[in-house]
């Protein structure tokens, strides 16, 4: 095995571990600084639906963890803290506030990784207080994630020059089935869609996959991010299992209508990205957030139905 394929894959492990910890270290974190508002809020719902949602996509943003947040409204649905619908709101929201991690990894800070960690740990062992620690914590996470990114990048030049590796991305690289089933089954086996997508973030820029592949891999990651609220579900009452179906086909509908406009889904992104003043770097995180608004804003005027049809397929 030559040298530069050796590196290829160090730098290929260490980057997605690093992505992998840090964003479970920041979402958990921000999640031990907010326990008291997250359940707060989650309690304070109401049977609005358009309340749920707002709700959802909220504390997905304040703990940078769809997991978390849908993981959390199974268990409330279990309990019978919190009603069906209401809980299809909060996974309608939590798929779109997961969606600040890949604006979050589009950026480019090279280097100030680095600084990141370094602050949050700074924070982390100098403060006395547990909610600053946890931002501490939260910050050398966003830092290491950004560090994970950097080793990614750093295997790119070492891709190209690979006969092996080139070959690869030439063959399987440009095809938007094979990147939904490579991006799903990454997704389950890793537990983190937000890798998935900063692993395909840095392939697009890096110009080895096509626009269309990396959409691929990024509906993928839609529907691979499910299996966790599933296994959450596993010997739970009936409504917590109608919760973890009502995720999983909610973004395996919302998959197969992207492929159905699959052209015009592509034209429209491209379209907001530059209309928005931003270049190509942006492109797959706006496809990640778009398509997550455009599902929620079809599904909600039908979410009664919806419900309707869920316990209708998961019976007693």
């Amino acid at each position: 095995m030559s040298s530069s394929i050796i590196l290829i894959i160090l730098n290929f492990i260490t980057g997605t571990f690093c992505i992998i910890f840090g964003v479970n270290l920041m979402s958990s974190s921000l999640e031990k600084a907010n326990v008291y508002r997250i359940k707060k809020l989650l309690s304070a719902l109401t049977g609005k639906i358009p309340f749920a949602v707002l709700t959802g996509t909220f504390i997905t943003a304040l703990v940078q963890s769809s997991t978390a947040v849908t993981v959390l409204t199974v268990g409330l649905v279990n309990s019978g803290l919190m009603k069906l619908p209401q809980a299809i709101g909060v996974i309608y929201g939590a798929n779109i506030g997961t969606t600040i991690t890949a604006q979050i990894m589009s950026l480019k800070v090279n280097n100030l990784s680095y600084f990141i960690v370094i602050l949050g740990l700074l924070i982390k062992f100098i403060s006395k207080k547990h909610s600053m620690q946890s931002i501490g914590f939260a910050l050398t996470g966003l830092g290491l994630m950004f560090c994970g990114l950097n080793f990614l990048t750093f295997s790119v030049p070492y891709i190209k020059e690979s006969e092996t590796f080139y070959e690869i991305f030439k063959t399987y690289g440009q095809n938007p089935l094979a990147g939904v089933l490579l991006g799903m089954i990454t997704t389950m086996l890793v537990h983190s869609s937000s890798a998935t997508v900063g692993i395909t973030i840095v392939l697009f820029n890096s110009n080895l996959i096509s626009f269309e592949a990396a959409i691929g891999l990024t509906l993928g990651d839609n529907i691979g991010t499910c299996v966790t609220a599933q296994i959450a579900s596993l010997k739970t009452g009936i409504n917590a299992r109608r919760t973890a179906w009502a995720h999983t086909l909610y973004n395996i509908i919302g998959v197969l209508i992207v492929f159905i406009f699959f052209i015009p889904f592509t034209n429209m992104v491209q379209e907001i990205t530059y209309l928005l003043g931003q270049n190509k770097s942006k492109l797959i995180a706006n496809a990640h957030t778009i398509f997550n608004i455009l599902s929620a804003l079809v599904f909600l005027p039908f979410t009664k139905y919806y419900v309707k049809f869920i316990k209708w397929l998961i019976r007693e």
